[in-house]
């Protein structure tokens, strides 16, 4: 049995939310509201937005993200229960039913394909770049600006995150369908929140084998414990990174450098611990790249597998447009016209004015860095380790204030980023060993039939189990026959008998366990059981008995016969005279039984020579 714990994470490894009423595409100036229209909260007219029913968006994002990388933004549209998605994203129906009055068949489209012989336009006037048109408009909004996406039910969107101050914002979109010639059908918001971070988001398993409980945060002693680093970076932004990770467990064994992702450690007396690891990315600038002449250079051919648009700062008020073939997206920056916007994505609890010290290094190189270096970076580390938040198996978004990342270092092209983890483990003494010390087969009478008893004398060393259980499989040893598990009372030593009963003779294989809080210890065994004899003992004794009554009966009428008989001479006349006397008739029945003949068989006593 194996055990992986998940013990801490930075952040949330994901957000997911569901949908939000809250509207906050109220107005934009160049919004084409006849086209797209908007509805306010709690308009009527979403009840029947869709046939069938209400559409339900599932929306999520892979925050926390680490400054500077990318986070993509996922939707995928849940349709009521009559109806299906088919593989070319088109909306059927999933049987045959009634709605208000009105009966569809099975396989029938909700909403047929419409006239498409026209220039379909986002809701900016940004004519769609794809040759066919998609049924959905996604238009995201985050930090002031929006991005338009043509797609079908299920949608995704990935911007960076460069020069975003850190802290936790809101994604809000609204999503359009199509329905005829200009004109499209909103049918509802949602909103997901997503933290831009500067500690390295990362996960810590523990595993040792045959641990008990997961998530006890309880281990056996001189048994070796992994210790698993998982790192959240879907964007792949530290794929051209050196990490290190710098252990200590907590033992006083010293600290333990590695760039592997898995280290192991065994823990040789009991007691109370706390392992912790430091975490540091030493990541290439890419502000430090040779610049490229984008005055010249053509624009290479979009790719048809994701959208990638950067965020331009916060601080600008010039509207910006990209736009890529390939999804059918555009972005905008642009201000609002109702106050509410201008302040709607301030979601952090510490003010926005605050400002914290650059989490950006400034030292030239880990490896021949002085001591003011070693002292910088281990007071930044210590800050980095009170942000770490426990994972507690569901996704959470924690609120990070937001400040500025820092500058870059002007005399390294490397960017600087840590993270940190620490936890308390216990480590107890386990079973050690298990061992079967000896096998007695005995017979046991029982009512009716008589069973051969296996006597199984089992040993172990090391804590005492509580629980024992034992497994019969067959020769091969794979398949089991017989299973029991017992409680053990405690006991000074560590000696069990363990008793089973058998029907058949054959080979037979046996798993026996031992078992406690903490630990697992087991031991097997192939061994060849011969039945007693088919007869019980109870009945060969009454065999043997029958057989000496029969003997004894037969002698004693042999005898009594022999000895009561009077001897009468076998003369002619009476041969002659037929057996007129009774005891002659008995003679003759005799004579016949020893197929005697009318000579005696003793002559000497007869009046005949010899």
């Amino acid at each position: 049995m194996r055990t992986s714990i998940v013990l801490v994470v930075l952040l949330a490894v994901a957000s997911h939310t569901v949908a939000k009423p809250k509207n906050h595409f109220t107005r934009y100036p160049s919004w084409n509201t006849k086209m797209y229209p908007v509805w306010k909260d709690g308009d009527t007219r979403y009840k029947e937005a869709w046939k069938g029913g209400r559409v339900s968006f599932n929306v999520g994002n892979d925050s926390p993200t680490l400054t500077g990388a990318k986070v993509t933004f996922t939707i995928d549209l849940e349709f009521p229960h009559n109806q299906r998605v088919q593989p070319d994203g088109d909306v059927v129906w999933a049987e045959d039913c009634i709605v208000n009055r009105t009966k569809y068949h099975e396989s029938e489209p909700v909403y047929p394909a419409q006239n498409t012989d026209w220039e379909a336009v986002f809701p900016d006037g940004t004519p769609f770049k794809k040759d066919k048109k998609p049924a959905y408009v996604f238009v995201w909004k985050t930090w002031g600006q929006y991005w338009q996406v043509a797609d079908g039910p299920s949608s995704s969107l990935t911007i960076a995150t460069d020069d975003i101050p850190l802290g936790s914002y809101n994604m809000d979109i609204v999503i359009y369908h199509y329905r005829s010639k200009e004109k499209f059908i909103p049918l509802g918001y949602a909103s997901t929140q997503f933290s831009i971070t500067d500690q390295i988001p990362f996960a810590v398993s523990l595993d040792q084998v045959n641990d008990i409980v997961a998530g006890d945060m309880r281990f056996v002693q001189n048994r070796a414990i992994a210790f698993t680093i998982t790192l959240h970076d879907p964007s792949e932004y530290l794929s051209n990174a050196d990490i290190t990770f710098n252990w200590d467990f907590g033992d006083e064994s010293g600290a333990l450098i590695s760039r592997e992702l898995t280290v192991t450690h065994t823990y040789v007396s009991c007691g109370s611990f706390k392992p912790q690891v430091v975490i540091q990315a030493v990541i290439p600038d890419k502000a430090c790249d040779p610049p490229v002449d984008t005055t010249t250079k053509a624009p290479g051919p979009p790719s048809d597998q994701g959208t990638t648009v950067k965020a331009p700062a916060l601080a600008s008020a010039l509207p910006l447009l990209v736009s890529t073939k390939a999804t059918s997206l555009t972005v905008n920056m642009v201000p609002s016209d109702t106050e509410e916007d201008n302040a709607e994505y301030e979601t952090s609890t510490a003010s926005s004015t605050t400002q914290e010290t650059p989490t950006v290094a400034k030292t030239p190189s880990p490896i021949n860095q002085d001591m003011a270096a070693d002292s910088d970076a281990e007071n930044r580390l210590r800050a980095g380790a009170k942000r770490t938040v426990t994972l507690t198996g569901q996704a959470t978004v924690v609120v990070v204030a937001k400040r500025d990342a820092g500058d870059k270092p002007d005399d390294d092209c490397v960017i600087y980023r840590y993270g940190s983890f620490c936890t308390g483990i216990e480590v107890f003494e386990g079973i050690e060993k298990v061992e079967i010390t000896q096998m007695d087969n005995a017979v046991m009478e029982t009512p009716g039939m008589d069973k051969n008893v296996l006597d199984i004398t089992v040993t172990c060393q090391g804590s005492h189990p509580k629980e024992v259980c034992s497994v019969i499989l067959d020769a091969e040893c794979l398949r089991p026959i017989h299973t029991a598990c017992n409680m053990v009372e405690p006991s000074k030593e560590c000696q069990l008998v363990l008793r089973h009963f058998f029907n058949n003779s054959g080979v037979y294989c046996i798993n026996v366990s031992m078992a406690n809080d903490v630990s697992l210890a087991a031991t097997s065994a192939k061994f060849n059981l011969v039945m007693g004899s088919g007869v019980s003992s109870s009945g060969t004794i009454a065999m043997l008995l029958g057989v000496l009554v029969l003997v004894l009966a037969v002698a004693i009428v042999a005898y009594s016969y022999k000895r009561f008989k009077s001897y009468q001479p076998l003369k002619e006349e009476m041969i002659a005279s037929g057996g007129q006397q009774l005891g002659g008739r008995a003679q003759s029945f005799w004579n016949l039984l020893n197929r005697r003949g009318a000579v005696d068989n003793c002559p000497l006593l007869q009046d005949r020579p010899v």
